[in-house]
């Protein structure tokens, strides 16, 4: 969306006095405060204090190779058949498709988009992108910037704004998760929707040390409850057999043992070249004994929700 498009749906982060914004193509200011923030690669900065520098890479061609592989293959390969557990993303992904189009692809505030997967099917013209460079460990690269850097637990979104709102596995890296989901309540318009991803109670720890929790259903239940959202549906991408190759895959070839040095990192490489040819099988094997074996929904690594804001 373009800045002009999005400047209406803004307010100043932390305060709910009216704001009027106004861009001059390297920063936008609220002609009523006073108060600017610059434009970084077609981004509204609002942490202002964030370092968008690229962290340099270590020397040697395995840490060269390894930061190619983070920028442009990864994404792609941790959420496919060629990563263990890797099925629950795609069928998480599935479920959140199947969610918009029922809520009619309507404007939506599109909150840790991850990859392009939503945004490309949402359309970027109809979406709100936002992320918090503040709780990253890797900055993505300017082509791939959101339409807002801001703080979780303060987004600078106008309340009663979006008729959807996508919060996309963020929950585990808010410092208080309860303060982001009042925050989504508030810009909720009445009768919209919430399409929520987060972990569940078997979720490997990632992104540290910006990971602070894993959520269960109940804790989910609790802050619905708390901000007067109702539970449409719920949803269980993976059951216990494929949470637990989740986690074994990610003890095995996401470890973070493999970034101490060069040999390391030559091992990294093997043994991610033996997961992508064993995955497909483990995947497949995970499913079938997810079919056979009762869930009691405890155990699993992942949880979607749909959740509703009513009417007034």
């Amino acid at each position: 969306m373009k800045i002009s498009e999005i400047l209406p749906y803004l307010k100043r982060p932390g305060s709910d006095a009216g704001s009027n914004f106004a861009s001059d193509g390297e920063k936008i200011t609220d002609l009523i405060s006073g108060k600017t923030y610059p434009l970084v690669h077609e981004m509204i900065d609002f942490q202002g204090n964030t370092n968008l520098a690229e962290k340099p890479v270590p020397e040697g061609v395995m840490f060269r190779l390894n930061h190619f592989y983070s920028n442009y293959i990864d994404a792609f390969l941790r959420t496919s058949i060629f990563a263990g557990g890797g099925v629950i993303f795609i069928k998480a992904l599935r479920k959140m498709k199947t969610w918009i189009d029922a809520t009619g692809k309507k404007k939506t505030l599109l909150i840790e988009p991850e990859d392009n997967n939503l945004v490309d099917y949402l359309g970027a013209g109809n979406c709100v992108t936002v992320e918090d460079f503040n709780a990253k460990i890797v900055i993505p690269l300017p082509s791939a910037y959101p339409n807002i850097n801001a703080s979780m637990e303060e987004l600078p979104i106008n309340s009663s704004s979006f008729e959807v709102v996508i919060s996309n596995y963020v929950l585990e890296h808010v410092i208080h998760p309860r303060h982001h989901m009042r925050e989504v309540a508030r810009i909720l318009k009445p009768g919209g929707y919430l399409i929520l991803s987060g972990p569940g109670d078997i979720y490997p720890s990632h992104r540290v040390p910006y990971n602070y929790f894993n959520v269960i259903r109940y804790g989910y239940y609790e802050m619905f409850k708390e901000n007067n959202l109702e539970l449409v549906e719920e949803y269980f991408p993976a059951r216990s057999w494929l949470s637990i190759l989740y986690i074994s895959y990610a003890t095995a070839v996401r470890n973070s043992w493999f970034n101490k040095n060069q040999f390391t990192k030559l091992l990294h490489l093997v043994a991610l070249g033996i997961s992508v040819i064993l995955s497909p099988l483990f995947n497949l094997l995970a499913m079938l004994m997810d079919l056979i074996t009762p869930f009691d929904k405890r155990g699993y690594a992942v949880y979607l929700a749909l959740v509703k804001k009513p009417e007034q």
